[in-house]
């Protein structure tokens, strides 16, 4: 069977990427917000693959559209109870129980259960209010909005923790967008036991399933004394949407129900851990009916398998390691395909049925990393097929291999550490595409300690790329035609501690500079700028003054905003209430003239009253005069009023 996949275009922000910065999305432990009743878009926005918010049913393929004639994937009458099944979850309920209530532990709980309170509770309860408005230009948002919060843990016998949480606002009563801003969930832990219910996340791994929301159950076993660890769950990534749309604008495109589960299961100890993954999602494709053909919306399915590791050797070495399979079919209803090449994806049972749609994928990371005496040295892999796509992931980078390297080196006791990384990254790597990009990073740092006042950091980096266009036909000749952009950067700030005791101040010196060149004659440079002063007076004053200025220059143009910033900050009542005011004075000049002058005006109170009261209120006021032709003034102002109660 031929694979398909999409073009993707190549991704500015990979360089990033290959300095070494991984996206990991966080867990909210025990969020409970009330579910409005208002239709629901979907949850999952891994309809986008790559950079630049690329449809993945829009990746240059000939996508069949939902029409009632359309054949049904005989995968849609399994129904949970089957998809259950296939996934053993009696197996792995049976494990959970048998190691969740060993009886080294039960008996650990009776010796200090009679110290332990029956029953205890913690949180907040808050209540905010928002005023806006706007003069001379478009409002940009409601003038006046409301939300309330609630948290609570409750804690049992001292060793069962409930945390609850609560919103309510009112973008779920008056807001056109059938969004679900209101959600509940529940995240109740025994020990090394922890069970989800309602609007959860959970997190496998980058390429399986990293995180994603979903409304449903699952649960996650990681106990103390015991290596096992083992993660769950099932439930809904996306509601039924058809086209919403009010007043001529669409608020959401189409959206079939999503449902998915996956299970991960491995060990982990001092220096060994491994892990084995899966997950599957898939589209009903009865849930919605698209008639508007302007639409191309399909009903996708995806499983996902994976391994992941690591381990110590040596004492100094450790490598750790993923990879992951992937098999995606854009369009479910298409009648199922029998290949010779992949006969084992024909025999997973209910699991999954490939079709003329299906691609099947790779992905895979590695790092190895050496732990000397007093320095740190790493070299890590990656590579990403075409194409690559996990519902269980928001969004992932494809069609990229790179190879990273990186060192950090502490010298004269610390008092200098050095760190240097570099990299090669470039895409097309099943030579579908007519260009490639070949990107190269290098980035270096130093950290000094010259006394205990005085502090200098310095960062040099340079990334280059080139795209290569690999054939240029034209009726007289074949070419290729090859673009080449390099970006250099620059940064140092000094900070030094003046004063002693109650009196102490910082003075700070920054400065940023970057340089973009290409080889068709285009370039930009930015510089930007901030000096100043801060202060602190005894016990209940402080102050803080600088200057700053940015400059950029492009395509011929020159912008420039400089002017001084000055805050204060008082005390009062014995710290128990505080208040701040700052005040900036910008003024923009494009190309050497004068065009607009900026005024900022921000003031905040905070008083804390006994031990469970909190009134606090934040206003922002900005004054804008623009000197060009049609010279006008904006004004706009927010106000913030919140009180809290601690229970």
């Amino acid at each position: 069977m031929t694979e398909r996949r999409p073009n993707i275009a190549p991704c500015q922000d990979v360089l990033q990427i290959v300095a070494g910065c991984v996206f990991t999305p966080t867990r909210r432990k025990g969020m409970l917000v009330w579910e409005g009743t208002s239709r629901d878009i979907a949850e999952d926005t891994s309809d986008y693959i790559g950079c630049g918010d690329t449809p993945k049913n829009v990746g240059g393929e000939d996508t069949p559209k939902n029409t009632k004639d359309t054949p049904q994937n005989p995968m849609v009458g399994n129904g949970v109870g089957q998809n259950i099944r296939f996934l053993g979850w009696p197996l792995v309920a049976v494990l959970l129980l048998t190691l969740a209530f060993p009886p080294t532990l039960l008996a650990q709980d009776l010796e200090t259960l009679g110290e332990q309170k029956l029953f205890a509770y913690n949180g907040s309860l808050s209540a905010t209010q928002t005023f806006y408005h706007a003069e001379g230009m478009p409002s940009r948002r409601d003038p006046y909005f409301w939300q309330l919060n609630a948290n609570l843990n409750l804690t049992f016998l001292g060793i069962i923790n409930v945390p609850l949480s609560a919103t309510l606002s009112q973008q779920n009563k008056t807001f056109a967008q059938p969004q679900p801003f209101n959600r509940f969930g529940i995240s109740p832990t025994y020990k090394g036991l922890t069970v989800h219910l309602g609007h959860r996340t959970i997190n496998f791994s980058d390429y399986t399933f990293a995180g994603n929301l979903f409304f449903g159950a699952g649960v996650e076993y990681k106990p103390e004394n015991n290596p096992v660890r083992v993660s769950a769950m099932y439930g809904r990534f996306a509601k039924p949407v058809a086209k919403f749309s009010q007043f001529g604008q669409v608020y959401a495109e189409p959206t079939y129900r999503r449902i998915g589960f996956g299970t991960k299961v491995g060990f982990e100890l001092e220096k060994q851990r491994a892990a084995v993954m899966f997950f599957r999602a898939y589209d009903d494709p009865n849930s919605i009916d698209v008639v508007d053909s302007s639409f191309v919306v399909t009903p996708e399915e995806n499983l996902v398998v994976g391994l992941e590791g690591g381990f110590k050797f040596f004492d100094r070495f450790s490598l750790e390691g993923e990879y992951a399979y992937s098999l995606f079919t854009r369009d479910r209803r298409i009648p199922e395909l029998f290949t010779n090449d992949y006969s084992f994806i024909n025999n997973l049972g209910g699991l999954y049925k490939p079709n003329g749609s299906s691609a099947f994928t790779n992905a895979l990371k590695s790092r190895l990393t050496y732990q000397g005496d007093g320095f740190q040295a790493n070299l890590s892999y990656r590579r990403v097929d075409p194409g690559y796509t996990t519902h269980g992931s928001s969004f992932l980078n494809n069609d990229l291999e790179d190879i990273t390297a990186g060192l950090s080196l502490p010298l004269f006791n610390n008092r200098l550490t050095l760190s240097a990384s570099s990299g090669l990254q470039h895409n097309n790597l099943d030579n579908q595409n007519s260009a490639q990009v070949n990107r190269y990073v290098f980035s270096s740092s130093a950290a000094i300690s010259a006394t205990e006042k005085l502090n200098i950091n310095l960062n040099v980096s340079n990334y280059s790329t080139s795209t290569q266009q690999l054939l240029l036909q034209t009726d007289i000749l074949s070419d290729t035609l090859e673009f080449f952009q390099v970006t250099r950067s620059a940064m140092a700030s000094v900070n030094y501690q003046t004063g002693k005791e109650t009196n102490t101040g910082t003075l700070f010196v920054s400065g940023n500079l970057q340089d973009a060149t290409d080889n068709q004659g285009n370039g930009s440079l930015f510089k930007s700028g901030n000096a100043g002063y801060s202060f602190k007076i005894g016990e209940y004053w402080s102050t803080n003054t600088s200057f700053t200025i940015n400059q950029s220059e492009s395509a011929g143009i020159s912008n420039l905003t400089l002017g001084p910033v000055f805050g204060v900050n008082r005390s009062f009542m014995d710290n128990k209430v505080r208040s701040s005011l700052s005040l900036s004075l910008l003024n923009s000049y494009l190309n050497k003239s004068k065009n607009s002058h900026i005024d900022n005006v921000r003031w905040s109170v905070n008083w804390t009253a006994g031990k469970r009261h909190t009134v606090s209120f934040n206003t922002f006021y900005l004054l804008k005069n623009t000197y060009e032709e049609a010279a006008k003034a904006t004004q706009e102002w927010r106000g913030t009023l919140n009180y809290a109660f601690r229970l």
